[in-house]
């Protein structure tokens, strides 16, 4: 396997990150981006990470607005162009005998882990978490949350590794769910940079 660095290098790939200091229309961009060939992101403040052939990058770059340039970035090795900043979904950490149930509206549907301790702030701190239904008793904090990583959802679930921002009371912030053994997952703070 090759680092993501390599892989641009090898493949005549490049990566980019822009921003328009404005807000733009995210769904209009990543539409275009997508017939372009182009994979990242865009958010609708006018961030954006575009990686792909350098022509098509440019193209999508310039849907910023006139004068906004791009910074040269690593190839991250995304796996589509997607929005983001808006919200996928709500989430609910509950309370339970044994416990507490994290949960996730993915497809319409919530998918529940259930953790021994509260999920933790702390990015060294890794709560283990078996997936299943759990009676809760009590809400301990509930939002809403955004897909991230490079790799679209529920796609990322079903491959095991799942990034995300929650916006909650308690919880804030990027996290993932890395799957270990079937059903057996680890839920973890990332880092902010």
């Amino acid at each position: 396997m090759f680092a993501a660095s390599s892989l641009g290098r090898m493949t005549g790939q490049q990566a980019v990150r822009a921003a328009a200091g404005v807000a733009v229309d995210a769904a209009a961009i990543a539409a275009r981006a997508r017939e372009l060939g182009v994979l990242g992101w865009v958010r609708p403040t006018g961030e954006l990470h575009a990686e792909g052939p350098p022509g098509a990058v440019a193209a999508t770059v310039a849907l910023l607005g006139d004068g906004v340039v791009g910074e040269p970035v690593k190839v991250e090795g995304h796996e589509q162009f997607g929005i983001r900043g808006v919200p996928a979904g709500p989430f609910v950490v509950s309370e339970a005998a044994r416990g507490f149930v994290f949960s996730l509206e993915v497809d319409g549907a919530m998918r529940s882990w259930t953790l021994a301790k509260a999920p933790s702030m702390d990015p060294a701190v890794k709560r283990m978490a078996f997936e299943g239904e759990a009676e809760a008793t009590a809400v301990w904090d509930r939002g809403t949350y955004e897909q991230g990583g490079r790799v679209a959802w529920p796609e990322a679930i079903e491959r095991g590794h799942a990034v995300f921002v929650l916006h909650g009371d308690q919880l804030r912030g990027g996290f993932a769910l890395q799957r270990i053994r079937p059903r057996q997952w680890l839920l973890i703070k990332r880092r902010e940079s």
